[in-house]
């Protein structure tokens, strides 16, 4: 579907605790249409500062009598996030979408192959916020999935209760990994991961995080030969391919535009 700049309402700001919590927003029905790994870019202030708008994945989806309903999960990390996290129920803030390429935009999200394999879903951080969508669509779709969660502490684990019953209604599991242990394994959440890509245990793998680890996750699926996907978390300027300024090195030699080419791209397109 085209993106549509509408005038969206908002609905409540939840905390997690800060500095994560969900933004709720009511749009047009279109956004019904919203893909798992698609993004929309978000007007954070009515003044001039910031300038400009911030690029955030949709994090779950929910129609509604008058339209659809969408959630983002945001982490304050400046001016901007800080702003989003202060309004207020019924104020309206511009919000243009969706854009961007989806999870599975080449060859489906759920397609059921003859190896019946779980996938694997990968999030480092705030990076779960596109896979909260995704993790529903493959339940609708019959497809069980195991669910890996790593931060830096507890609190970098937002909303992990709601990703734990998603994960174990397909008929996988939460592995959760904090670097300082205070919740579930100590270390890197590549770490289980990839004991259980040693194993066999995947066909595919889905993610969302830093540079640092979707790089290692593009390592391990080659070593390992099972195809996976990421969505980069690349600054955006516009979100439609204007401005330039997230241009990503593919292994061929040519730039991608995350907004416009991505967010979503196979492992082995890009030049980590």
């Amino acid at each position: 579907m085209q993106p549509i700049d509408t005038s969206a309402r908002v609905v409540e700001v939840v905390p997690h605790p800060l500095p994560y919590y969900t933004l709720v927003l009511d749009g047009p029905d279109a956004w019904r249409e919203v893909l798992p790994g698609q993004f929309v870019m978000v007007e954070t202030a009515d003044g001039l500062e910031p300038y400009l708008r911030r690029a955030f994945s949709v994090h779950d989806l929910s129609k509604t009598d008058h339209g659809a309903r969408i959630e983002l999960l945001v982490k304050i990390v400046g001016p901007g996030t800080r702003a989003l996290a202060a309004r207020r129920p019924g104020e309206r803030i511009a919000v243009l979408g969706p854009l961007g390429r989806a999870f599975g935009a080449a060859g489906g999200v759920g397609e059921r192959p003859a190896d019946a394999r779980p996938v694997a879903l990968v999030a480092g951080g705030v990076g779960s916020a596109p896979l909260l969508l995704l993790g529903r669509r493959l339940l609708a779709e019959g497809v069980c999935f195991d669910f890996f969660y790593g931060g830096r502490s507890a609190i970098d684990l937002a909303r992990s209760e709601v990703f734990a019953a998603l994960a174990e209604a397909s008929g996988g599991t939460l592995i959760a990994t904090t670097e300082d242990g205070s919740v579930g394994l100590r270390g890197l959440v590549t770490v289980p991961l990839a004991e259980r890509l040693a194993a066999g245990r995947y066909r595919k793998v889905f993610s969302c995080g830093p540079m640092g680890l979707l790089q290692r996750l593009a390592e391990l699926s080659a070593e390992h030969a099972v195809p996976g996907e990421a969505a980069l978390e690349t600054p955006m300027g516009c979100g439609f391919g204007a401005c330039l300024g997230c241009a990503v090195e593919l292994v061929d030699g040519r730039f991608a535009l995350c907004c416009k080419d991505g967010p979503v791209f196979a492992f082995d397109e890009v030049k980590w």
